[in-house]
């Protein structure tokens, strides 16, 4: 089995290189909510990548799921840089400590398997490129 590299690193680390993100710990984006039943939301939250991407391009991308329920999740797509057309909702993130994981989009769910044996997530943020690699970060409160 690989094994995923998850390293703790603070919001200051973790913010650190990402224009626009400032101190205040915003995300601004436009926000869907997507159903969870037969884990649906990777290919309707994938298809949501994909539109935003003709637009604004993958690289520029960040992705913010929150508020889970048993049914569904509500998730945000926003800008690296710069602030995205239209946005319909900008969410205040938590100081805490957040976890970053690295690896391959084709292992999303195995990544997220992972990720879950520790409990439910209260905020994850979610990069990835047109080269299949993607990043998670995310935080438990």
């Amino acid at each position: 089995m690989k094994k995923l590299g998850i390293t703790a690193v603070t919001k200051q680390l973790l913010f650190s290189g990402y224009n626009n993100w400032g101190d205040s710990m915003k995300f601004t984006g436009k926000s869907r909510t997507f159903s969870t039943e037969n884990d649906a939301q990777y290919e309707t939250i994938g298809a949501f990548w994909d539109e935003m991407a003709e637009k604004y391009g993958r690289a520029n991308l960040r992705g913010l799921g929150f508020n889970w329920t048993p049914d569904s999740i509500d998730y945000v797509i926003g800008l690296i840089d710069g602030i995205i057309d239209n946005p319909n909702i900008e969410l205040d993130l938590p100081d805490d400590v957040w976890v970053k994981v690295k690896g391959k989009t084709d292992n999303l769910g195995q990544m997220y398997s992972e990720i879950y044996k520790e409990g439910n997530l209260t905020f994850e943020i979610e990069f990835f490129d047109d080269n299949g690699n993607c990043e998670v970060w995310y935080t438990r409160i």
